[in-house]
């Protein structure tokens, strides 16, 4: 599978990375890098650094949005941490790669037409930015996975919104609406893939991706002090793609609401078919001893 990642690591990205590093189904082309859970530049250096510590530095990164479609970004720093990651993992001499990521993204899925899946683990700006600039790169697409939106749970930054639709409504409205073929993930399926805080038995190995996500999660716990369950929010994007047999859909028009209150809540039309297959299900202990394998390598 040869695939773009898109991210603004972020603990759960991270996880989400180290999985797709370890699967070997997966040819990581590179990733892009949008702001988000934190600035441009920690979610970029976070990257660049995991790749160094993976031993993964052939993998170029690069950079993209700092600004959604209107507005700004909100971060989560209180919930990361300090520049966006529960650790600092080691600085890298490893640079950005020339280049911006939309075009990155456009050129490559336009290269191999049918062949590129993209995955999207932030706020969807770097995605709608290539969609709205290239038309025909929603047919070029392989297909898109994104985590983002409820499902049928309540929000994770308001009672109706999840936190990567939330900061950038409007480029989700344009990736939903642009016909490519999209995967979308919601907190529904992340909190039934979650981790107990006492849940020692997932992190026993010695390898380094495995060593990496036990510091993560267990530095989160403590950031978090009342939080009792890790839910696995961007990891359920690249189990989706390796193993769809695990999650069930229904295709569905979206739109988001891009004004007051219910800023970044989703409306899904099932009648009317649509482009966005959204997980609606999923088989929740074999998709969480899959996700463990991979952390494991």
């Amino acid at each position: 599978m040869k695939c773009i990642i898109d991210t603004d690591p972020g603990a759960d990205d991270v996880l989400a990375l180290i999985m797709a590093l370890n699967a070997a189904q997966m040819d990581i082309l590179a990733l892009t890098t949008v702001e988000g859970n934190a600035t441009l530049a920690h979610t970029t250096a976070n990257a660049l650094r995991l790749l160094e510590y993976m031993g993964r530095t052939d993998i170029p990164v690069y950079a993209g949005s700092s600004e959604p479609l209107v507005g700004e970004f909100h971060h989560a720093y209180e919930v990361h941490g300090d520049e966006g990651l529960t650790v600092r993992l080691p600085d890298t001499d490893m640079p950005p790669a020339n280049g911006d990521a939309v075009d990155f993204i456009i050129e490559t899925a336009l290269e191999t037409p049918g062949e590129v899946t993209l995955f999207a683990l932030g706020p969807l700006t770097n995605v709608a930015r290539a969609l709205m600039k290239e038309e025909r790169l929603k047919d070029a697409l392989r297909r898109v996975y994104i985590m983002g939106g409820t499902g049928d749970s309540g929000g994770n930054v308001t009672p109706y919104a999840e936190f990567n639709i939330y900061d950038d409504p409007h480029a989700a409205n344009a990736v939903f609406g642009s016909g490519a073929p999209v995967t979308l993930l919601g907190l529904n399926i992340s909190h039934q893939t979650s981790i107990a805080r006492d849940d020692e038995v997932w992190f026993t190995g010695d390898a380094p991706g495995e060593r990496l996500a036990a510091r993560i999660v267990e530095n989160w716990f403590e950031l978090g002090q009342a939080e009792q369950r890790f839910s696995m929010h961007d990891p359920v994007t690249i189990m989706a793609a390796l193993r769809p047999d695990l999650i069930r859909t229904r295709a569905a028009t979206l739109s988001v609401e891009t004004e007051g209150e219910r800023v970044g809540e989703i409306t899904a039309d099932y009648d009317s078919g649509g482009s966005v297959d959204v997980a609606v299900g999923v088989e929740s202990e074999e998709a969480l001893s899959f996700m463990r394998g991979l952390l494991r390598g």
